[in-house]
């Protein structure tokens, strides 16, 4: 019952509205009592994310970079689990035969490994204003 009383991020949830005598809802120091329910995805936190390759909710887009292109341009096969970061790309190297000896293989024709949508306005921007844009996601 009491993994039951965790939020998606691991944090306890506030009882102490609904178990004012509960000395276990009384030691937790955060109270949070603003969430809402939305019926949305809850997204990540912006920092770091030059690290969370591959990308998108299915992990179907290796990098930044090609989250960039529409979707028609996007890899349609790759290898993740090889640990060797491209700076360029943002993202992990996904080809190559050091990618394939040590990841496993992504498709995404595969039922649920979809890469298309998420093309909000990336397709007018020059590859200088991309690679302006990249630079600037490095940052965070």
């Amino acid at each position: 019952a009491r993994a039951q009383n965790l939020l998606y991020a691991g944090y306890p949830l506030a009882r102490s509205r609904a178990c004012p005598d509960d000395p276990e809802a009384r030691s937790y120091p955060f109270r949070f009592n603003h969430f809402r329910k939305t019926d949305g995805y809850a997204n990540s936190p912006l920092d770091g994310l030059w690290l969370r390759a591959p990308y998108l909710h299915n992990g179907s887009v290796p990098n930044l970079r090609a989250l960039l292109e529409p979707a028609e341009r996007r890899p349609k096969v790759f290898w993740i689990g090889y640990d060797v970061y491209d700076w360029n790309d943002v993202g992990f190297v996904t080809r190559g035969p050091a990618a394939e000896a040590q990841g496993w293989r992504y498709d995404t024709a595969a039922l649920g490994n979809g890469n298309q949508g998420h093309e909000y306005g990336t397709a007018t921007l020059t590859p200088d204003e991309k690679d302006a844009l990249i630079e600037y996601l490095k940052t965070f």
